[in-house]
């Protein structure tokens, strides 16, 4: 990214977000971005002194890695005991184990030094169990042929959630100066974590003016044209604390129907799905194999005390409920010719969403309560009403939604269009028009969680200094008040006009890409808006007049294959592909500010390459297949702010026996 930062002010030094905001107020162009372009590459000083530009520059730090390993047993049963009813069955059981190290280079703003410090690392095992049985019932009356497939589905998991372990942080052990004296010398196990290993104490990474380095300085003043890139990896050998347990139950009965009549030109379609999901408490298990917190330890913490069980009550209690969903749809197909196809659909679909409005249920909220009127001196004033007990506080909180679930998020979908396919059915096209909608979907209610709005968070007058609730958040509240709109059509083309050539072609146009209405952000020319700070103002009409992120206006896609069938390179195919895409927004944000020449990504067309060719040796057939993908090496990007792949090849091979 083209920055540039003051690196003589302190205060800048390592904040181009901070340098820039001062930079907007210095010049009272408040609209200004802090980012007009996203470049390939780092700039840094190399060995010899000398401001360069590293294209191949990598900005996640070497040794940051996800691992995933997933192993899954399944059973199908089909079976068909009449001619009018088919079923299946399926069992499938799968265990899962994902571990990840994260890091991300950043730089100084002196073009010499950068951060490589590993920033977390996260992992987890889950255990699935799921059940699955399908009845498809086919029958004719009246003419009309009818089809209906109903089912139950039920899935089981335990999923235990293993995070870094505060105690251990990032382990130097094995890091040059861990037992160097002037590295470090309150020794390896004072403050860094561990023995120190083997590392000899003459071990050490110097800077370019022969300076040692610290063990922690190795990562957190990396210098690239000089040093040897760190490897993060080597902090986090054993960086594993277990955090969350759950045990959840989703399950799913759906049936759709499907009709055909009218001498097979008309189709109908319905289909109903309602899921539930389950929460079955907080399964930790903080000392496997001794200690298992039971899910219900939150009702008798006396038995299972907290400071053994490693769980917290309200968070617990949280995690125990059951939650219910609903989606459909329905859908008409009319051929009007034998080329020419109509169809319209609606549907409605639904995403969980969990918790309460405050973030918090009363068990966890009492403390916040009871340290209130403790420092109150058995009473307090809250939006003017006095409270003077843990149920009154309870009442009045909740009557302002507190503790009222958070509906779930849904999405409303229509769409219409047409297919067309010649007679000799050389050319396939479809087009369509459609609007999608999502509504109700999560967010935090800046706002209502301000100390103005909710007197318990931030406050030094309602607490006493150091106690439950002082000067913190104690409640995260969220809304749901929140629309968002696309809406477009899309087409698509598949011509053969020999059986050894095929294209595709498609591509959409999506005109509308906007938030119709967010409760938690005043839109321009309401009163709520009118009352805002320049800067605020500024923030609603970036958000509501930019598209939403990720959404280009335009997308034209090509791709073209070619068989040979005939001579000596008879079964092989030659393919060719174009992508291009619009400009998209990146960030509805003032850095990023797309009402004012800030940078967006997109704006591409790039170009692909394929080629294959079987073969066969000692009786084995085999399919080389061989791409190259942005073959003119474009610097582009597909989403948010981070180059896509340079030009790239993959070659495969199938082997069929």
């Amino acid at each position: 990214m083209k920055a540039t930062a003051s690196a003589t002010n302190n205060a800048w030094y390592n904040n181009y977000g901070a340098y820039f905001a001062a930079k907007r107020t210095a010049s009272g162009v408040l609209t200004t971005p802090a980012y007009t372009s996203v470049e390939k590459g780092a700039y840094y000083t190399d060995a010899a002194g000398a401001f360069v530009k590293d294209d191949s520059f990598n900005y996640t730090s070497r040794g940051a890695k996800t691992m995933n390993e997933v192993e899954i047993f399944a059973a199908t049963v089909d079976f068909n005991p009449f001619e009018w009813m088919s079923g299946r069955y399926v069992f499938q059981r799968d265990h899962s184990v994902y571990n990840s190290i994260e890091g991300i280079t950043t730089p100084y703003a002196d073009g010499q030094y950068w951060s490589t410090n590993g920033s977390a690392t996260a992992g987890y095992y889950r255990e699935t169990e799921m059940h699955t049985v399908d009845l498809i019932f086919s029958y004719d009356i009246f003419g009309v042929k009818n089809k209906i497939l109903t089912g139950y589905t039920r899935s089981n998991w335990t999923q235990q959630y293993n995070s870094n372990d505060p105690a251990i942080g990032r382990w130097y052990g094995h890091v040059p100066g861990i037992n160097n004296a002037i590295a470090n010398p309150g020794g390896a196990g004072a403050t860094l974590g561990g023995s120190g290993g083997q590392v000899p104490s003459g071990a050490v990474v110097r800077e370019r003016d022969g300076t040692i380095k610290t063990p922690q300085q190795v990562f957190t003043r990396f210098d690239p044209g000089f040093d040897i890139y760190p490897d993060i990896s080597q902090l986090f050998p054993a960086d594993r604390s277990v955090l969350d347990g759950y045990k959840t139950s989703l399950s799913a009965a759906y049936i759709n129907w499907q009709a055909n009549l009218l001498d097979e030109r008309l189709d109908l379609i319905a289909g109903f799905r309602r899921e539930t999901k389950k929460n079955l408490g907080q399964h930790a298990i903080p000392t496997y194999p001794w200690v298992i917190t039971p899910w219900n330890a939150y009702q008798d913490t006396v038995q299972y005390p907290t400071s053994a069980y490693g769980y917290g009550p309200g968070y617990q209690n949280g995690e125990v409920g059951e939650q219910e969903g609903d989606s459909w749809m329905g859908g008409a197909s009319f051929a009007v010719t034998k080329e020419i196809n109509v169809y319209a659909s609606v549907s409605k679909t639904f995403k969980f969403n969990s918790g309460v409005r405050s973030g918090a249920d009363e068990y966890s909220a009492r403390a916040v309560y009871e340290s209130a009127l403790n420092h109150g001196g058995g009473s307090y004033v809250y939006k003017g009403q006095t409270i003077n007990s843990v149920q009154g506080a309870i009442d009045a909180h909740n009557a302002l939604g507190a503790f009222t679930p958070i509906n779930n998020e849904e999405g409303k979908n229509i769409e219409f269009g047409a297919k067309i396919t010649t007679a000799d059915n050389k050319i396939v096209g479809t087009v369509s028009f459609f609007r999608g909608e999502r509504v109700d979907e999560r967010i935090d209610d800046g706002a209502r969680q301000s100390n103005a709005e909710e007197p318990y968070n931030s406050s030094t007058t309602l607490f006493g200094v150091g106690t439950v609730g002082y000067n913190t958040r104690n409640f995260r509240w969220r809304t749901t008040n929140l629309k968002n709109r696309i809406e477009g059509a899309e087409a698509e083309v598949v011509w053969t006009p020999m059986r050894n050539y095929q294209a595709v072609i498609n591509g959409s146009w999506l005109w509308t890409a906007r938030t119709v209405y967010d409760l938690t952000r005043p839109a321009p020319g309401s009163d709520k808006y009118a009352a805002l700070s320049a800067a605020s103002k500024i923030a609603s009409d970036i958000y509501y007049g930019a598209r939403i992120e990720n959404v280009p206006e335009y997308r034209l896609n090509l791709f073209n294959k070619y068989t040979f069938t005939d001579g000596p390179v008879r079964g092989a195919s030659i393919g060719f592909g174009m992508r291009y895409s619009s400009e998209t927004v990146i960030s509805r944000s003032v850095d990023w500010n797309p009402l004012a020449g800030g940078a967006q990504s997109g704006d591409y067309l790039v170009f692909d390459v394929t080629a294959s060719y079987p073969w066969e040796i000692a009786g084995y057939k085999i399919k080389s297949s061989f791409g190259i993908f942005n073959a003119t090496d474009k610097v582009y990007m597909e989403g948010r702010n981070v180059t896509s792949p340079a030009r790239n090849f993959l070659l495969t091979n199938t082997v069929s026996f």
